[in-house]
């Protein structure tokens, strides 16, 4: 039969060139260095997953939009804890963006037989990283 109902779904393709992250790995270094750990693993899962480019774009703007929302914190409050809590805050808020765009292309990927990859060491980087770019950028900045 040729009907277009009794074709399958999800179509046989090869597998991405690198495994994908775990979506919801990437909350743990947003939370811990904020909106560009975030953006920045979530572009790159995103295009480990073939995400078009206006998708990756919406993650890249939120991560630009978390920062900027903590260079206004970090502008207009004036303990260095609420800073830090804005970084996180906004981390998390890029995070969900990254959630909401990458779940149904990771779930395709996993129903393909595709093992997801390990987020530890570029998770560590991320963190770390932008985590001290952010806060390079805050004090260069604002204060």
């Amino acid at each position: 039969m040729n009907d277009e109902l009794f074709s399958p779904t999800i179509r046989d393709q090869a597998p991405p060139g690198k495994r994908p992250w775990r979506p919801e790995s990437i909350v743990y270094p947003a939370f811990f260095g904020g909106p560009f750990a975030a953006a920045t693993l979530g572009v790159l899962n995103g295009r480990r997953l073939a995400l078009p480019t206006p998708q990756l774009l919406a993650i890249a703007g939120a991560g630009v939009a978390g920062f900027g929302a903590r260079l206004v914190a970090g502008a207009f409050v004036e303990s260095d804890s609420g800073v830090r809590l804005s970084g996180t805050v906004s981390g998390i808020l890029v995070w969900l963006v990254v959630l909401l765009l990458q779940r149904r292309a990771f779930r395709v990927a996993m129903l393909r037989g595709v093992e997801p990859a390990s987020l530890i060491r570029p998770g560590l980087f991320a963190a770390i990283g932008c985590g001290l770019l952010e806060g390079a950028l805050i004090l260069g900045l604002v204060r």
